[in-house]
């Protein structure tokens, strides 16, 4: 959040400047003695962090972490704690007070970041939430991948920030390592960046990834951008207090007592999408950020649509409701026409009844055709993003591939390649369910069934997936009758379905535990079951297993990442194919999908043909 690098101190007499008598000095130990305390916080308004709420009273995150640091002294110390809520000029103002260390039980409130300047200066809290910033621009402004980009599109453009704050500091370290003659705008640290770059053309900033977010979320159509370069993360957001407090003590206990987390989300939740803080928070301990955010904003994005169809849903049923509405307008006025004869006025009333409904379909009509418009972008957005990002990832393959091939002798050097060939065949997967996702919703997929081998199939995906198994210490068990006949079906989506089904239930089973495959044949179908000793689902849960970007109470057990998009190819192939796929689940009881596929009219594979 904004961090002002403030260098000098306020004396005392500076509180005299304020019209205020100077806060009571009363150390812990005081406290602790007296069993009664007043300590003063000082703030600065940071929305959702702190800020006057609209009936006037304090509120936002960082209040409610003082109010339970204050009901946590009386219940752990037995101290009685009152605060003072004292709001400054500035978040230099704000900075200022707490640097004068010779005020000890003062706190400063406005979202610091924690960062190696500050923390020679003044004691910080431990950090409540990550710190990431991301770097935004206006809408005209293209996307630029790399750092000669940015500094082509982005020289003799304008940025925006706030005088003292981080947001500067980063922007002035893009001047000092790059080539960029772009100029600095500054605005008051009581505007918001985001606003600024949204109206105005041309110009870009640093700004929190949280406030991003939220505002994002609000709005998937926000006139400002995120740009793929130089994000940043900090060690967190903190309160801070004089250099030498006495406090640390306490605020450490607070900040790590046993139900800290679960208070934090809860007050998370009453300032911030628990969705947003929850990304965050999973964000910052993750490598690929840009792969998850183009996610996170495409699930909100893909939500908004959703809210958008049904809107459009509600404005035809109120259109029916008019027309019934206007229907029995029209039967009344016949019957005024066969009772007072006013045959031209009825008319003239009928005629504009006409119009207004022709006016309401014809908006009606725009708005489907903007939804549609919408689709169709979002669409095109993920084709060319997978196709950009699959031609790099075949070359990453490629080259760690050919150095496993060689004669290296430095464990290390190959435990590198593995992991950068694990890297991309998690995100080529990625890529590969997005194109088939596109491909389903376009029914561009080519199904030309075929008498296939599941046997064969099934040997390839134990080999494929043993090693996987091993390394989370799972037993893969297969059960597959060597006179399994063929089946009709595709053999590449076929394959595909029982990857995704392998994988899932090696995914969402912990350590030491069981995956079960096994297959038999019945009169009409061939019929394949994966079980799995996983948490299983709740039986609310089993009806959006195969729908798209659901977010479930069963998580992987090893972190595994998940684009929610698996199981509704499995259902889409399965279903194109003539096949059917089922699940039996209840919590901690494991899962179990069950694949039916049709029998091909051929003989079983190992028959062999005889004259």
């Amino acid at each position: 959040m904004r961090t002002w690098l403030v260098g000098g101190c306020y004396l005392l007499g500076g509180w005299l400047a304020w019209g205020q008598p100077p806060p009571h000095a009363q150390t812990w130990p005081q406290a602790l003695a007296s069993k009664k305390a007043a300590i003063t916080v000082f703030w600065f308004e940071s929305k959702p962090f702190v800020y006057r709420a609209d009936d006037g009273s304090l509120s936002g995150i960082e209040y409610e972490l003082m109010e339970g640091l204050r009901t946590f002294v009386n219940e752990r110390y037995g101290v009685a704690l009152s605060i003072d809520w004292r709001e400054a000029d500035s978040f230099g103002d704000t900075f200022a007070h707490i640097q004068n260390d010779s005020l000890d039980g003062c706190f400063g409130a406005s979202a610091f970041s924690l960062t190696p300047v500050r923390q020679r200066q003044v004691a910080f809290s431990p950090p409540y939430m990550p710190d990431l910033s991301v770097l935004i621009s206006s809408a005209d402004i293209p996307i630029v991948e790399t750092a000669e980009e940015f500094n082509r599109v982005f020289a003799r453009l304008r940025a925006i920030t706030i005088p003292g704050t981080t947001y500067e500091s980063d922007l002035q370290r893009l001047q000092r390592e790059g080539p960029c003659p772009f100029s600095i705008h500054y605005i008051s640290s009581r505007e918001n960046i985001v606003d600024h770059v949204e109206k105005t053309p041309n110009s870009f900033g640093f700004i929190d990834l949280p406030v991003y977010m939220m505002r994002f979320s609000k709005n998937s159509a926000l006139r400002a951008k995120r740009q793929n370069v130089f994000p940043t993360q900090r060690e967190g957001y903190g309160i801070i207090m004089p250099l030498n407090t006495t406090w640390q003590e306490p605020v450490n206990a607070y900040f790590s007592q046993p139900g800290f987390k679960s208070s934090l989300r809860a007050i998370m939740g009453h300032h911030l999408d628990v969705d947003v803080y929850d990304f965050v928070e999973k964000l910052a301990n993750e490598s690929s950020e840009g792969i998850a955010l183009l996610t996170k904003e495409k699930e909100i994005q893909y939500r908004e649509l959703l809210e958008r169809q049904a809107d459009l849903a509600g404005e035809v049923r109120r259109r029916n409701v008019l027309l019934v509405l206007v229907v029995s307008f029209f039967v009344s006025l016949v019957v005024i026409v066969v009772l007072y004869r006013k045959q031209n006025q009825q008319k003239i009333q009928i005629e504009e009844q006409r119009k207004n409904i022709e006016t309401k379909n014809e908006q009606l009509q725009k708005r489907n055709e903007q939804l549609m418009t919408l689709d169709e972008e979002k669409n095109n957005l993920i084709k060319i993003l997978a196709h950009d990002l699959r031609a790099p990832i075949h070359h990453v393959q490629g080259l760690t591939q050919l150095l496993q091939m060689t004669a290296l002798t430095d464990r290390e050097t190959k435990d590198i390649t593995q992991k950068i060939q694990e890297a991309a065949t998690r995100l080529n997967k990625m890529i590969t369910n997005i194109l088939d996702i596109d491909a389903l919703e376009r029914d561009r997929a080519e199904f030309s069934l075929e008498a296939v081998s599941l046997q064969e199939v099934l040997e390839k995906t134990r080999q494929e997936f043993e090693e996987p198994a091993r390394q989370k210490s799972i037993c893969l068990t297969t059960e597959v009758p060597a006179t399994l006949p063929l089946v009709q079906g595709h053999g590449v989506y076929l394959m595909q379905v029982v990857e995704n089904l392998v994988s899932n239930a090696i995914k969402f089973t912990p350590s030491g535990k069981n995956v079960w495959v096994r297959a038999w044949e019945g009169p009409t179908h061939v019929s394949v079951a994966v079980a799995d000793e996983g948490p299983g689902l709740a039986p609310e849960e089993i009806p959006l297993l195969f729908k798209k970007f659901q977010r479930l109470s069963a998580r992987p057990t090893a972190g595994e990442p998940s684009t929610g998009l698996g199981l509704f190819i499995v259902k889409e192939y399965t279903e194109r194919m003539g096949g059917k796929i089922t699940v039996q689940s209840a919590p901690g009881t494991g899962t179990v999908f069950t694949l039916a596929v049709s029998r091909a009219a051929l003989p079983r594979a190992n028959e062999k043909s005889g004259t």
